[in-house]
């Protein structure tokens, strides 16, 4: 009996000196990770960090900063995301796509506002792009801007009768003007 109480201590000794070991491991892991940190980056950092890197390269290069836009969108950084899709836009003047992707920033950061001048401007230049006049319609409806909405739908089926849309369009137009004082 006396045998087993001395193994019995024996081996809650060893036990409690592996535990002690492994409970140090884990807290010097831990304060490890606490000093000197994560790696933390994301995969959106990296994107990022990319396309940060592509534009300081080939600053005139819209598609690079039309990739540095959706980056900053990656990271909910939408004031960046909009400044540089303005500088695509802006490299690319002609372009409707990227066009797109400014508007589709500005709606979504709910600055309608903002959209139907972008459209506006591009229109200006582009009176025959018939899916940038209907955006602006739709926008311009959106927005309660009655006046600017009916006029662009009206621009969109002189320019494009036989569209799709088209139907939907001349619906909605007789709402408006159903709705007109």
């Amino acid at each position: 009996m006396l045998l087993d109480q001395k193994r019995t201590r024996r081996t809650v000794q060893v036990v409690s000196i592996l535990t002690s070991l492994a409970f140090a491991g884990v807290i010097f892991v831990v304060l490890g990770l606490i000093f000197f940190g994560g790696s933390g980056n994301t995969i959106a950092d990296e994107q990022l960090s990319s396309a940060k890197s592509l534009v300081k390269k080939e600053p005139r290069n819209a598609d690079a900063w039309e990739s540095l836009a959706s980056a900053y969108a990656g990271t909910n950084k939408f004031p960046e995301a909009i400044a540089a899709a303005k500088r695509a836009a802006a490299l690319d003047p002609d372009s409707y796509r990227r066009l797109q992707t400014l508007v589709s920033l500005q709606v979504g950061q709910l600055d309608n506002a903002g959209a139907i001048v972008t459209v506006q401007a591009f229109t200006a230049k582009h009176p025959d792009n018939a899916e940038a006049v209907l955006q602006l319609a739709q926008l311009a409806e959106k927005e309660g801007k009655t006046a600017l909405a009916r006029l662009s739908y009206q621009s969109f089926l002189r320019l494009s009768p036989d569209d799709p849309n088209a139907a939907a369009v001349r619906t909605r137009l007789k709402t408006l003007n159903a709705q007109a004082p």
